[in-house]
Formats: C-alpha cells, structure tokens, sequence
C-alpha cells in the first residue's frame, strides 16, 4: 500500500549519526522530511570516541548543551605509547589548527544515537524506527519512490524529491548504483571488551583516550560513564586468524600481557562484557551520488569503523549533504550536477587526506619516531604548518586513534631542523604551536581571488574566495577583504582583531577566529623582518 502522507521532500534511509544530522538540517531548512531506520533505539553500536571537530557540528542541530548535560565524558587530549621508545607522552586538542573546542566526548553510542535521533524528531522529521527500507526507485522525471515493510512486516511506500543513503556499510543505494573500492591494505580486525574499575589518570587527563602499541598491534582505552571503560586491541587479519582457534579470550589476554602499561591499569579491574569482533576493513565507492540521490557517511566511504572518525565523518558529510540537497532543491538555476560535484569534492578531500595518514601510521613502529608528525604535515594544504599542530589537528579535528603495525612503509625523511620540535613532544614537553599575536602580518604573496560555492545559511551559492596556490581557500567576505588591505606588515594579529571590531566587520570571537584561520591556513605570513 502507499502511507497515507506519501509525499515528501527528502526520504533520508539510516538514523544513524549521519542519517540524523542530515535529517535534521533538512528539516530546520524547512524541508518536510521521512526518517526510515530498520532497528529500535537504543542499540548497541561501537565507535565511542567522539573528536572535538565534532562538537561543533552537535551544536548546529541543537544537541551540544544535551549531551553536556547528559554527563558524558569529556576528553581533551590523547596519550599514547609510542614509536621507538615506551615513554607515555600526550597531545591536548587546544593546541589544534583553528579549532573551535578544546574537548570532545566520550560516549555509549547507543543513548548517544537515541538522543540524534530524538533530536530530529523534536526538529520535524518523521523519524520512524523499525522500518526496513526492501527497494527504491529513482524515475525519470527526479521522483523517488522508497518501499518499506513496519514492524508488523506491513509493506508501504513513500514519494518524495530526493533520496539520502545513510544506510551504513550497507550502502543500499551506493552498493546497487556503484562500484565498492576495498582498500588492500587496511584489512584489519579488532577485538573489545569492557572493564569496570580500570586505573585512569588525575585531573584533566582522566577522560583522555590511551593509546599504546604492542608487537602485534595497538590498543584503545576509553573511559566511559559509571566506571566503565571500553578496551580494544586492533591486529591485522593474518594474527587475527592465526589465533581464533585457541579463543579470542586467550588471544585478547595475550596481547594484554604483551602491554604492560595497559595491564598495570587493568589490574583490580573487572571485565563486565562478552568478547566482542569485528572486522575493519575501509572502502570508497566511485561515485557518492547521482540523479536524485546522495550518499552520507559509511554509505560513501569508510576508515576503520570502530573510531571516532566515522562518527565525524559521517556528521561532517550529513551537513555538507544537507546544504547540497537544500540548495538542489530550492536553486536549481545552480546546477544539480555542480552542487554534487562540491559535496563529492569536499567530502573525498577530507576522507582522502584520513587515508593518507592512516597508510603512514600504520607503516610500522619499527620505523624512525622524528617521521610521524612531518608526515602529518604533508596531509595539509597549509604552507608552513608546525609538523606538531598539524598532527595534533588530525587527531583533533578529523583523525583519533590509528596505529603503524602494517610495515608496508618503513619511514620518511625529516629535515635536520624538525627534529628539536619533535624530540620534545616525545618527550612530554609540549611546545608553543599558537599564532604569534604580536608578530606584524601580511598577505602571502601567493594568493589571488578566485569562485567557488561557499556555504551561505541552509544553502550553497557561487561566492569568490582568497585562494593559495596550494589549494586552501576561505570565502572572500567584506571582514576578510578588509583584513586583507588591514594587514600592511605595520599590524599584529591583535590589531587586526581590534580594528574589525572597531569597524563593526564582526564581533571579538568571530575576529579572532577570522584573523586566526587566515594566518594559520596560508594566507596571511609573518611579516619578514628588514634586511640591512
């Protein structure tokens, strides 16, 4: 049969946090939406850890002050074990490149995905739980016809303008329409468990993830609420399979006693869950969407699904999917295949750059320390970025915990000069990676005006940029044009603040977040000091 309100704007497939985000948006934007998710929350799911990037996007959907009200935990760093040496040395989220919140959570992702969903039920969507979405058509004329069975197994179906696949790894729509590329080299598998009473860190540091490695992997530590903390190892697929006959309890308390700075925090503690598997395997499609359809999250593409990465990614490309959507639909004097083209742009760019990164740190522990956070640099369109902010902004911004057992590449090169930031993070000694605020600033010489799309409220709209010529670009609005004539090498980064202000271009957060991104991204440069 056909529901009874059968006509809608979007129909989005999947309320996870990709589906609610988009969902939501859409919604806010004023388009009248249906939800189809085939389970009931709360669900049990993996992939707790979310980055402080994130935070930000919670708060554009209304959820940010509900999930800090909820207790969660927070985190502001990362602690790892590793490289060369055993020493435990930690990176802070607050000294990431341009990076709105200095924490992120900690979260039990089945309340955490009931409170997405119920979010944009509270913002208009027709979210409907135990829904299972059997067949879709996209005809020729744009309509989309979506077919579902209920709880009861009762079948239905739905018209509407567009379609989302937020369906997961599933990849309802993408798996039919595209080609799955699997990546051959992270095939990896992952074993977890809970523990109650497990040893945490005093003070800030208590929420932090830890990280250390062993010969054949890595580990997660994540502290949850009520004592609970969630610990993992990651191994590749060959030790995976090599073991699983004797029993994944036995292999899991192997690589334990393997990871004394692990077990000395698990001792006293109690396991209070099953053994839990999984396979971690990545993938990219070839297309992320087409006539009358767009792909979100894990529907598109994937990076080791138990971390913290999908959550944001699948957040990241919900609000690009729903500006792109939101702008088809309204302007189509834009063109739907221009506006697809930014989504699949931006959203390949950021996954691609997370790859790259994730080949470098899996590329073996055995290899040179001084080659990480250089390699972490080369992953940004950023001229001159200090290696240890740009590491420090994978991990905050888009990239939280992977690991370098795979020895498929060895090391890298660092220059000489590099080595003395580096040795000192190592160490435990964090370093200055901040703007200079006092220090005179001009445009960099390598900038010109260019057009793009930029994001505009609920919608996309042609809008000239300041380009670099390495790529990164920020939309050229009045406060930065102005910026732009401000910075005569004679003013500091605090006096263009000041002066923005003055000239009511924008208010002192937004100034400083403005003259922060500009300088950080390339496109401001230390004024060179007078030669003789």
């Amino acid at each position: 049969m056909t529901d009874s309100a059968s006509e809608y704007d979007v129909v989005v497939i999947g309320g996870g946090p990709g589906g609610s985000m988009t969902s939501t948006l859409l919604a806010q934007y004023g388009k009248r939406v249906i939800l189809f998710e085939a389970a009931k929350f709360p669900r049990y799911h993996i992939g707790e850890s979310l980055l402080s990037g994130t935070a930000d996007l919670l708060k554009k959907i209304g959820v940010l002050e509900k999930l800090e009200n909820a207790g969660f935990i927070k985190k502001y760093g990362v602690e790892w074990v590793w490289g060369e040496r055993r020493e435990p040395w930690t990176v802070y989220f607050k000294d990431a490149l341009a990076m709105p919140y200095d924490y992120g959570y900690q979260v039990e992702r089945g309340p955490f995905d009931q409170m997405l969903l119920e979010n944009a039920r509270e913002h208009g969507v027709d979210a409907r739980e135990e829904h299972r979405v059997t067949d879709f058509v996209i005809g020729d004329d744009g309509t989309v016809r979506v077919d579902y069975r209920d709880a009861d197994d009762k079948p239905g179906s739905v018209t509407a303008r567009w379609l989302v696949d937020s369906s997961g790894q599933g990849g309802l729509v993408t798996k039919r329409l595209h080609q799955q590329e699997w990546d051959p080299y992270l095939k990896n598998m992952a074993m977890w468990t809970y523990w109650r009473g497990a040893e945490r860190p005093a003070g800030l540091d208590a929420g932090n993830t830890f990280l250390p490695t062993f010969d054949e992997g890595w580990w997660w530590f994540i502290p949850l609420r009520d004592d609970i903390t969630s610990v993992g190892v990651v191994v590749d697929r060959q030790s995976y399979l090599k073991n699983k006959e004797a029993g994944l309890d036995n292999y899991y308390r192997s690589c334990l006693e393997r990871t004394p700075e692990l077990a000395e925090r698990l001792q006293g503690a109690e396991q209070v869950d099953k053994m839990h598997a999984q396979r971690d395997w990545s993938y990219i499609y070839d297309r992320f969407s087409g006539d009358g359809y767009i792909a979100v999250g894990d529907a598109a593409c994937f990076i080791d699904p138990l971390f913290s990465t999908g959550v944001h990614l699948s957040m990241l490309s919900g609000y690009l999917a729903a500006t792109a959507v939101n702008t088809i639909l309204d302007k189509p004097e834009l063109g739907r295949d221009t506006v697809l083209d930014f989504y699949e742009s931006a959203y390949r760019k950021e996954f691609e750059r997370l790859r790259a990164q994730v080949y470098f740190l899996y590329g073996g522990h055995g290899g040179s320390k001084e080659s990480y956070f250089w390699h972490a640099r080369s992953q940004f369109d950023v001229p001159g970025i200090e290696p240890e902010k740009a590491f420090i902004s994978l991990i905050a911004g888009a990239f939280q915990h992977r690991s370098w057992y795979r020895r498929y590449l060895e090391q890298l090169d660092v220059p000489a000069d590099l080595r003395s930031t580096i040795e000192g993070v190592f160490d435990g000694k964090t370093v200055g990676v901040n703007v200079d605020w006092k220090q005179p600033v001009v445009p960099s010489e390598e900038i010109e005006v260019g057009e793009d799309l930029a994001v505009d409220g609920g919608h996309l709209r042609p809008s000239p940029v300041l380009r670099h010529s390495s790529g990164t670009s920020m939309p050229l609005t009045p406060a930065l044009a102005a910026l732009r004539e401000l910075a005569d090498g004679s003013r500091s980064a605090d006096d263009l603040i000041g002066l923005l202000v003055d000239k009511e271009l924008e208010p002192p957060d937004r100034a400083r977040a403005l003259v922060h991104e500009a300088i950080a991204f390339g496109l401001f440069e230390p004024q060179e000091p007078a030669k003789d």
